[in-house]
């Protein structure tokens, strides 16, 4: 099949996970980002201007779907949300990775 050659601005990235609970047990997560998609040149320059994941995660996200508060609620997108959601320790680098895997083209088996 050929490729087209076509801009795709928008991405939406799936975000899949376990955070531990209180007693220890893996509570697993799933939910989506969308995102904006960069180019390669615009993921290094990004990347160059070392601002960290946090601040790459900032720059592309411009929504969620299945956020959710404690009581199952949907949680509106926000930059304060988005700030609380990156601020669990190792999702920056689950989400940076969940980005990386699927802004880009992938080989077919």
């Amino acid at each position: 099949m050929a490729f087209k050659l076509v801009k795709r601005n928008k991405l939406a990235v799936t975000v899949k996970g376990t955070l531990p609970s209180e007693s220890g047990k893996p509570e697993y997560f799933d939910f989506k980002l969308h995102c904006e998609r960069l180019s390669q040149d615009e993921i290094d320059d990004v990347r160059q201007e070392n601002g960290g994941v946090k601040a790459f995660i900032r720059r592309v996200t411009e929504g969620w779907e299945s956020v959710l508060d404690e009581a199952g609620q949907p949680v509106p997108f926000s930059t304060d949300g988005l700030e609380e959601l990156i601020d669990h320790a190792g999702m920056p680098l689950l989400v940076l990775r969940c980005y990386m895997e699927q802004v880009g083209a992938a080989a077919k088996n």
